[in-house]
């Protein structure tokens, strides 16, 4: 059974086509990024498959579940958030919101070793009792995959992880979400504008600009005539090793 079936999908804002006949299909296990610029429709693919938005055409299932039926076997990070850092609520308690399953249910030991585990396993168990606006960027960003994970999720969606974030977080992010993948055999789907992030960390890619422009392995959907079509024809890449590094655009003298 696939993991997520995008089929024929279409969305329009205001006779405006956003989303046009978005085909592509993620296999269970994988870590999978959908890449495009701003305004490529990537928000609206999101809250389409988190059930948010119902498309005007096509459908979207998550382990053959329709999206208002698979809630409980997806897990979803946000962006990085600013949190007010006069609120008085912990790590602990952060993840701990991520297991409540019903209004003021008492939670029991077993509850409280699956946050002990999922902070473990992010590397965040040394940090459970501070306060949760007085950590990294970085930090928070492990502790909200840990709270998307208390739950067990089959699927996994991270919203553009990687902003606001030091890029030498990076590398130990990536590093993070292979063992989450390892470990729990979680699907993970990243949704991204940075090539640079993805490029060679993911094992295929989806790549939107309100079309599918295409979708495969990174060597093979990384192409310089794919990212003019993504970032337009002013877009260029340098290619070391199997898969491009870095986009840039070209000055007005037309040197890059």
């Amino acid at each position: 059974m696939k993991a997520l079936e995008v089929r024929k999908v279409w969305f329009t804002y205001q006779s405006e086509p956003v989303l046009k006949n978005i085909n592509f299909s993620v296999e269970e296990g994988e870590l999978v990024a959908i890449l495009g610029p701003n305004g490529a429709g990537k928000t609206t693919l999101l809250k389409i498959i988190l059930g948010l938005l119902k498309p005007q055409k096509g459908e979207v299932r998550i382990f053959g579940l329709p999206p208002e039926k698979a809630r409980g076997i997806v897990g979803y990070v946000p962006q990085n958030l600013s949190p007010n850092r006069r609120m008085p609520i912990t790590a602990e308690a952060v993840v701990l919101m991520g297991a409540y399953r019903g209004f003021l249910k008492p939670l029991g030991k077993e509850i409280r070793r699956a946050v002990e585990e999922v902070l473990q396993q992010v590397g965040m168990i040394a940090f459970r009792k501070r306060l949760f606006g007085e950590l990294s960027g970085g930090q928070r960003q492990r502790v909200l995959i840990a709270r998307a994970l208390v739950r067990r999720p089959k699927l996994l969606i991270l919203d553009e992880p990687e902003t606001g974030l030091d890029p030498s977080f990076q590398e130990g992010f990536y590093k993070l979400l292979l063992r989450v993948k390892q470990a729990y055999g979680t699907t993970i789907l990243i949704v991204t504008h940075d090539v640079m992030a993805v490029s060679q960390r993911v094992s295929s890619i989806a790549c939107l600009n309100r079309e599918l422009v295409a979708h495969g392995r990174p060597q093979e959907v990384l192409t310089g005539e794919n990212l003019k079509c993504l970032y337009g024809e002013a877009a260029a890449y340098f290619g070391h090793g199997p898969a491009p590094h870095m986009v840039v655009e070209e000055h007005s003298g037309g040197n890059f």
